[in-house]
């Protein structure tokens, strides 16, 4: 089973990233905005794909992958365009929700996350184009 490693924050991230680095894992990233004290997050597109990201996330992720799920923030920190390291190198978010595979190219965003056929195919081509021998365990 794939492990989760909640993340607040662009340096946690980044921390966890150099840890992993000398491990040569796959890692899927899941970036969402700040959730409230009831779980809920402030970015409406983030609550409407949570769900579906989840499933996917346990029908179709490597068993032996790491899953960072990374909260970016507060709304006013998440639209501030110039200060807002995730929106740069190496991550260039453009929107909330977003899921990436690091390393790789795999990339889906907002709305795409609503449809089981594209996180299938996320997982089925991050699987396949990774370089990393995922026959290694990352923990």
């Amino acid at each position: 089973m794939p492990e989760y490693v909640p993340l607040t924050g662009y340096e946690q991230l980044m921390d966890a990233l150099k840890v992993q680095a000398k491990k040569n894992c796959l890692i899927y990233m899941y970036f969402f905005g700040e959730k409230d004290g009831n779980g809920r997050s402030w970015c409406p597109d983030c609550v409407a794909v949570e769900q579906s990201v989840e499933t996917a996330f346990r029908e179709n992720a490597h068993p032996d992958s790491l899953i960072y799920t990374v909260d970016v923030g507060n709304r006013d920190a998440w639209k501030d365009m110039t200060n807002n390291k995730f929106r740069h190198d190496p991550f260039n978010l453009t929107q909330i929700p977003s899921l990436l595979r690091w390393n790789g190219s795999e990339r889906l965003e907002g709305d795409q996350l609503l449809k089981p056929s594209l996180l299938e195919l996320f997982f089925d081509e991050a699987k396949l184009e990774s370089s990393i021998d995922i026959t290694v365990p990352c923990k």
